[in-house]
This record gives structure tokens, C-alpha cells and sequence, in this order.
């Protein structure tokens, strides 16, 4: 018995790879080159991160408690300064640290406020809480493709207009 072949089938799951293959190449920041240069794909290198993806991943890091990913947010005596301290208790004790003081956290901005140099920032973070706000002064600096955290400046609190979670009215 011989055994045909549905071509409109065949099309359609040839399609879907193709489709599949090039959602694969763009997830990972690949590019294809120009017709005249060959069909396969070439890396484009380490995308840039931006210096506000630098103090989201030092909260990201902190708040799952990651003090490996934490201690890469930062360069610097600040990071010498943050091992230390992460030395004085057990991991199982720091990441609950990283933990508890990020956990009331119920988002947060950031914005630029000044580029001393291309290579680095000063930027102005603000943490909202369900009761009131605290804004940090960060310094960033540009190394290789990641921003690194090298200075933070004491919180100081401040009064929202609105509280988080106050209902809208009309």
C-alpha cells in the first residue's frame, strides 16, 4: 500500500517552522544578514542593556532573594561594601534580608536626571509603597554591555498626592 503525501499539509507545517525558526532567531537578539551575504544566522552580539534595566535588575534580583544577580548589579567599592555585608549573615539569612526589604515594594520609577558621560548616570528612583513613597538618588556606570550600580544615596520619603490603591472617583 502505498502511502500519499498531503501536500497542503506539508505546506502548512513547512510554513510553521519557518515562522517558528525566525521568532526563535529574533528572540535571541539575531539577525539575518542582507540577500547578497548568505542565509545564516549571525549573532549580533550583547545587546546594551539601558541604566533604568540596571536598577530594575538590582530590584528584580533583590526581591527574588538572587544575591548572585544582586552582586552583579554592582561595581565598585559598593560592591565590595554589599559583600561584606552579605558576609556577616548566612545565605539562607541574606536572601531573606533581599526578601523582607523589598516585599512592601508595590512598584517603582525610573528616571534620569543627569549623563555626566556617555558611560555614566544619575538617576532618580522611587519606590511606592501602599502608605507612602521613598526616592533614592542612583549613580550608574556603563560596563561593557550592563549598567552597574555604583552609588546609592539614603531614601527619603515622601507624600504621594494619591496612595497606591485609592479608589478612582467620578
Amino acid at each position: 500500500m502505498t502511502r500519499r503525501i498531503d501536500i497542503k499539509a506539508a505546506m502548512t507545517v513547512t510554513l510553521l517552522l519557518g515562522v517558528f525558526a525566525v521568532a526563535l532567531i529574533r528572540a535571541n537578539h539575531w539577525r539575518l544578514p542582507r540577500l547578497g551575504n548568505g542565509w545564516t544566522a549571525i549573532g549580533a552580539g550583547a545587546v546594551i542593556s539601558s541604566p533604568e534595566e540596571g536598577v530594575y535588575a538590582m530590584f528584580d534580583a533583590a526581591r527574588a532573594g538572587n544575591a548572585q544577580a544582586y552582586f552583579e548589579c554592582f561595581s565598585g567599592p559598593l560592591r565590595d561594601q554589599v559583600a561584606a555585608t552579605a558576609k556577616e549573615d548566612s545565605a539562607p539569612e541574606f536572601k531573606a534580608y533581599l526578601m523582607r526589604q523589598n516585599s512592601a515594594v508595590q512598584g517603582m520609577a525610573v528616571t534620569i536626571t543627569e549623563r555626566p558621560s556617555a558611560d555614566e548616570v544619575r538617576a532618580r528612583v522611587e519606590y511606592v509603597y501602599s502608605d507612602h513613597n521613598e526616592v533614592q538618588n542612583v549613580r550608574l556606570r556603563r560596563e561593557g554591555a550592563h549598567w552597574k550600580v555604583i552609588s546609592i544615596g539614603a531614601a527619603q520619603a515622601v507624600t504621594p498626592l494619591v496612595l497606591y490603591g485609592t479608589k478612582a472617583t467620578d
